[in-house]
C-alpha cells in the first residue's frame, strides 16, 4: 500500500472479483471481508476446498499478466467450526483457527485443519501433506495441520539460521 496505492486497490478488487463468482459457484458465501482477506461460509469442506483449488488456479493466469511486484500472493486457510455473525462481524472458534492456520499455507496454497481432512477422507483425489502439529496463535490447544496441493504454491527456499546475512 505504502508504494503504490492506487496499484494496490485495484489488486484488491481484482481479487475480489476474481473470487467472489468462484465463491457463489461452489455454494459459498462471503460473510465478512477485511482489507485482503475474506472469510467464506460453506455447507461442506469439500466444497471449500473444491473452492480454494480453484481460486489459486483463476489467480494463476491472472499473475502471469501482472509485474513481480503486483501479483495476488494468495494463502488459504480452512477449518470447520462453529461461529456466530452479530452485528455483521463474525466471531467463534471456526473463525480464529481458520485464521491462525491461512499463514502456514505458501503463497498459492492452501492449509486446512485436520478436522477438514477428516471430512475429505471418503474424497480421494486429493493430494493431503501433513504439516505435524502446530501452535496457533491466542489457541489453547495445538491443531495438526495439513497442506492440499494446489500446483500453485511458491516456497521459499530454505535458509540456515546460522548463514550470514547479505547486505
Amino acid at each position: 500500500m505504502a508504494s503504490n496505492e492506487e496499484r494496490t486497490l485495484e489488486l484488491l478488487k481484482d481479487f475480489d472479483n476474481i473470487c467472489a463468482p468462484i465463491i457463489s459457484k461452489h455454494d459459498g458465501e462471503i460473510i465478512k471481508k477485511v482489507g485482503d482477506e475474506l472469510f467464506c461460509e460453506f455447507s461442506s469442506a469439500k466444497q471449500a476446498v473444491d473452492c480454494a483449488l480453484a481460486i489459486q488456479e483463476a489467480i494463476q493466469p491472472y499473475n502471469d499478466s501482472r509485474p513481480k511486484d503486483f501479483k495476488l500472493q494468495v494463502r488459504i486457510g480452512i477449518h470447520i467450526g462453529d461461529i456466530v455473525i452479530r452485528d455483521g462481524d463474525v466471531f467463534g472458534d471456526g473463525v480464529n483457527v481458520a485464521s491462525r492456520i491461512q499463514p502456514f499455507a505458501n503463497p498459492g496454497g492452501i492449509c486446512i485443519s485436520n478436522a477438514v481432512k477428516d471430512a475429505l477422507t471418503s474424497h480421494p483425489n486429493y493430494n493431503i501433506i501433513s504439516e505435524g502439529q502446530q501452535e496457533l496463535k491466542n489457541i489453547i490447544e495445538k491443531h495438526t495441520l495439513y497442506r492440499v496441493e494446489t500446483g500453485f504454491e511458491i516456497v521459499a527456499k530454505n535458509i540456515k539460521k546460522d548463514a550470514p546475512k547479505v547486505d
